[in-house]
């Protein structure tokens, strides 16, 4: 073997690439393009491995993302559903009372016409019952001068109440010669009799069962009592 001598260079070489040893990495240079880097032979292996559980995850990631957005839609929607609830129920309320307000005041109004309606009858019954009085009167003022009114109230009397004989009519003697002179073909009378303690206008009928109060004064008394009652008397009564 010959002895290295100190100072000279000493160049090494790598020994020749076998067929199983592994390159060490070479740095690019400038300027290169890297190829397109291939998969992993070792992933793609675990891809194909795992395949079946990563479509289990994803399919229930999928189905968990699912079931979450239903709740979160479903929360969302009963919130807004109770909101318009109590939107509702505040709107029906407002229209209950504003109606119940409606009602009772339209119950307050009919309570005040019918008292006002009460009212007016009440003022004007009196003086509705003055006027008929004094229509009455008027009327018995107009009669027929060629008849007896006295001899009219008797008749109607007499067929009103049915009266049967025997009749007696007693009468003012200046009333039966009244009577005298304008009835003198009339049956009726016969019934009549002049009656001395008699005033103009009465009519006393004597029947079967008892005596009946034909007067004028009495039907005109009768007439203002059943249309115009007034505690103050008969100042009030037009025409009497």
């Amino acid at each position: 073997m010959n002895a290295k001598v100190p100072g000279h260079h000493t160049v090494l070489r790598q020994p020749g690439q076998g067929a199983g040893g592994r390159r060490l990495p070479v740095m690019a240079a400038a300027g290169s393009v890297d190829p397109v880097a291939t998969p992993s032979p070792a992933l793609e292996v675990l891809r194909a491995t795992f395949a079946q559980e990563l479509a289990d995850l994803h399919q229930q990631s999928h189905a968990a993302g699912l079931a979450l957005a239903r709740t979160e839609f479903a929360k969302q929607a009963a919130t807004e559903l109770a909101q318009q609830q109590q939107a509702w129920l505040k709107k029906e309320a407002a229209l209950r009372e504003a109606l119940e307000s409606q009602r009772l005041q339209l119950v307050e109004m009919a309570s005040q016409l019918e008292k006002q309606g009460s009212q007016m009858i009440a003022s004007m019954t009196p003086a509705v019952g003055r006027l008929a009085l004094a229509v009455v009167v008027r009327l018995l003022g107009q009669h027929a001068p060629g008849r007896s009114l006295v001899a009219d109230m008797a008749r109607q009397a007499i067929e009103e109440y049915q009266l049967q004989a025997p009749l007696r009519i007693r009468i003012a003697a200046l009333d039966y010669a009244t009577l005298q002179a304008c009835m003198q073909d009339d049956p009726l009378l016969t019934l009549f009799q002049p009656d001395a303690a008699a005033t103009p206008g009465s009519c006393l009928i004597d029947h079967g069962i008892g005596q009946l109060d034909a007067g004028l004064d009495t039907q005109l008394a009768a007439i203002k009592a059943l249309l115009a009652p007034d505690k103050r008397g008969d100042a009030n009564v037009a025409g009497v």
